[in-house]
């Protein structure tokens, strides 16, 4: 709803904008139809899928919201899970920029060691509001469901908080 709303609003105030946003949208969703729940694809596949998602929110968040992203060049032909890395990101936006006042910046870090591709994802949080507007943890349970499914593994989830930064773990085993 909050996004129908933002959307009838920037036809009025921004038509170009509204505009750009609705292509995004529209190439967002066709990206996201076409993806299977066990297909691979690149990283830079889903990175270029992540960037239009990312490019949606700062339409709605405007100036408060910048990501930083910091791939390793060894990522190049990395594989993950289709719209493995998107509901992490989505987390980092909802806690990050809802809980907090004033800009905020989520970084997403790439990279590889060990046939581990390793996705870090950090966000500020405001910790007297974390415990009031946690959210049900349905997004990082079913990643952490999907990961087992596809690797059998427990392990390649891992959340921190520290110092007031949010920290997401991923772990994608890579198989050459």
């Amino acid at each position: 709803e909050f996004r129908r709303v933002l959307f009838r609003s920037l036809i009025g105030i921004k038509p170009e904008e509204a505009k750009n946003m609705t292509f995004q949208l529209s190439d967002f969703l066709r990206g996201t139809m076409r993806k299977d729940d066990k297909q691979l694809i690149s990283l830079k596949d889903e990175i270029a899928h992540l960037r239009l998602y990312l490019d949606i929110e700062k339409v709605r968040f405007g100036h408060r919201l910048s990501t930083t992203f910091q791939l390793q060049e060894e990522t190049d032909h990395s594989k993950v899970p289709a719209m493995i890395i998107q509901p992490v990101l989505e987390n980092a936006i909802k806690f990050g920029l809802y809980n907090v006042i004033g800009d905020v910046e989520i970084t997403i870090h790439i990279y590889t060691s060990n046939y581990l591709l390793f996705i870090i994802i950090s966000n500020p949080y405001d910790s007297d509001q974390f415990e009031s507007k946690k959210g049900t943890g349905f997004g990082l349970s079913s990643i952490r469901r999907r990961l087992f499914l596809l690797y059998g593994r427990t392990d390649l989830l891992e959340t921190s908080m520290k110092n007031n930064i949010f920290t997401t773990t991923l772990k994608i085993p890579q198989y050459d």
